[in-house]
């Protein structure tokens, strides 16, 4: 064998060994980028994490953070002793909350929303809901065959409750299992809670 054909075959392993990089590179680029977002791929509508906050107010946030937010909302205390914050008129996406209250644990922050929205809005936040969390754990239909409850049970242990009728949107947040029996009392007495 001749030094130029030493010289080719070298070139050749180093044109095929360069092939073999790429393709080993490309191969580990998609592998990469399949388990970065490999937790959307076939992902079931309900999203693990539930709701993140509730207009601008964020699960774990505490009192003062929602004072600065909503300036105007009142210091309240809810029924069994715990802090809360009800603000009145507030809207998201077209959808009216004539009031919201926000409860507080004292070491996990705000846990609890209780919302009552405005009865033309109940489409809207029903909808909202579905297209956040997916569909409903469990749901109750009027004879219109429209939803008149629903409930959602998210893997974080945060329970989103809607319910037509009452015209209200319950969130216990995921830290807030301490506040279940608070938020149960809001839910029977609605009518002269908010």
């Amino acid at each position: 064998m001749t030094a130029s054909h030493r010289y080719a075959k070298i070139g050749a392993d180093r044109g095929r060994f360069r092939d073999f990089l790429s393709v080993g590179m490309a191969a580990a680029l998609a592998l990469w980028a399949a388990a970065c977002f490999d937790a959307h791929i076939g992902m079931h509508s309900t999203r693990a994490t539930g709701l993140r906050s509730f207009l601008g107010i964020g699960f774990g946030a505490d009192l003062r953070d929602a004072e600065r937010y909503y300036p105007n909302g009142i210091r309240e205390t809810s029924p069994l002793g715990y802090p809360s914050y009800h603000i009145t008129q507030a809207s998201s996406d077209g959808i009216a909350y004539p009031d919201v209250i926000y409860e507080f644990d004292g070491s996990n922050g705000m846990q609890v929303v209780v919302a009552r929205f405005a009865p033309s809005s109940a489409d809207a936040v029903l909808e909202r809901l579905r297209r956040i969390l997916g569909e409903p754990t469990q749901h109750t239909v009027n004879k219109e065959q429209q939803m008149d409850e629903a409930l959602w049970l998210v893997s974080d242990g945060e329970e989103v409750r809607f319910d037509r009728v009452r015209h209200l949107l319950t969130v216990l947040g995921p830290q807030g299992r301490n506040l279940s029996k608070d938020l149960q009392l809001r839910i029977e007495n609605s009518a002269t809670v908010l």
